[in-house]
């Protein structure tokens, strides 16, 4: 048995989906929750899966880090029966992973752990203290895992001395993000717009850059069409032109691929992302993706394939690269279509599996 520890699972999309599609395929597994707030304990419980939410975690803990795991450990040995549990998966570095390590050395339990965003940067960068944390949850884990080449990279070449570096690469594995089979129904599109539709797809706020998105949109020539909300919404609307448009937020897979049905590319000029699973649902639906060079999605295929890579904050660049778009579009958008293929669930359930040793 698997023991899955994440943290995160009230307020994720992806966290279910993989272990849905973890249990379809036979894995057997159960999920521990350390949650800090009463009114998350429930959500988001993935379908056929045991899941144990347990209020372990407190506000004063990221001063007092420790603490997650002092009394998250003691909750796990009264909930699961720690003699069928052969894995264990920490599914953030920091929270799961300090648990994680804690629950290892104390019953010999070997464990995993994936990184993602609000590790490396977030908790990393603006909290020094838990680095030496950190360092040492990466080498006692039997296997760690990104979501990207960009963000292996970024650990192995950053985070890292050279000794320890020699050690952690060995161990390293990259499985990204999987994407629901259901949205695998789009069909390639035989052109663009005049002018171009350029879609935006997310929260308004300082990480997604929707002002320089917006401002790239404008010195191309296109159009923008964007769906979300957050503290920018204000700002963008004073600089809206003829023909742009922001429909709010949208909810749900088959509204979503409404969205995506008037856009012609996504330019979402995050400055950080550990995957990126907008530019994956738009693909799916025909849509090449413009994505940050140096983040989450760069590296996942050959640049031009089904989109470009564009540098964070020059919207010059990220202008000429939509121009780009329209050139060669019909393949691309049909290998868009292809290659998102390549990501549903069922298959990046398997790379799971390899690893898991079932």
């Amino acid at each position: 048995m698997i023991l899955q520890i994440c943290c995160n699972l009230a307020g994720s999309t992806v966290f279910p989906q993989l272990f849905e599609a973890l249990s379809a395929s036979g894995v057997d597994q159960v999920v521990f929750v350390p949650e800090k707030r009463q009114e998350d304990i429930g959500k988001n419980v993935p379908r056929g899966v045991q899941t144990e939410y347990a209020l372990t975690v407190r506000q004063l803990d990221t001063i007092f880090f420790f603490c997650k795991a002092q009394r998250s450990v003691p909750e796990i040995e009264k909930r699961v029966n720690l003699k069928n549990v052969q894995l264990i998966h920490a599914h953030t570095l920091f929270t799961d992973g300090s648990i994680a390590r804690k629950l290892s050395r104390k019953t010999g339990i070997p464990y995993m752990v994936t990184l993602r965003y609000s590790d490396m940067e977030v908790i990393w960068r603006y909290m020094p203290h838990l680095r030496p944390m950190a360092r040492a949850i990466l080498r006692d884990a039997k296997h760690v895992i990104f979501l990207s080449e960009a963000a292996r990279k970024t650990v192995l070449e950053h985070w890292l001395n050279e000794q320890e570096r020699k050690k952690i690469e060995k161990k390293t594995e990259i499985i990204p993000n999987g994407i629901d089979p259901a949205w695998l129904d789009g069909t390639p599109r035989s052109g663009v717009s005049s002018p171009v539709r350029v879609g935006f797809a997310g929260k308004y706020n300082a990480r997604k850059c929707p002002l320089d998105a917006l401002e790239a949109v404008h010195k191309a020539g296109c159009v923008w069409r964007a769906c979300g909300a957050g503290p920018l919404e204000g700002r963008l609307r004073e600089y809206l032109q003829e023909g742009d448009e922001m429909v709010g937020r949208v909810a749900g897979m088959e509204a979503m691929k409404a969205f995506y049905a008037n856009c012609d590319v996504l330019l979402v000029p995050s400055k950080a992302e550990t995957f990126g699973m907008v530019y994956l649902e738009a693909m799916s639906q025909g849509v090449p993706v413009l994505y940050t060079r140096g983040q989450g999605f760069d590296g996942q295929f050959p640049e031009g394939e089904v989109g470009f890579s564009v540098p964070c904050g020059d919207t010059a660049a990220q202008a000429e690269a939509l121009l780009k778009i329209a050139e060669d579009y019909k393949a691309r958008s049909r290998r868009c279509v292809e290659q998102a293929a390549r990501f549903a669930w069922p298959l990046v359930v398997e790379k799971w599996k390899a690893l898991y040793g079932v």
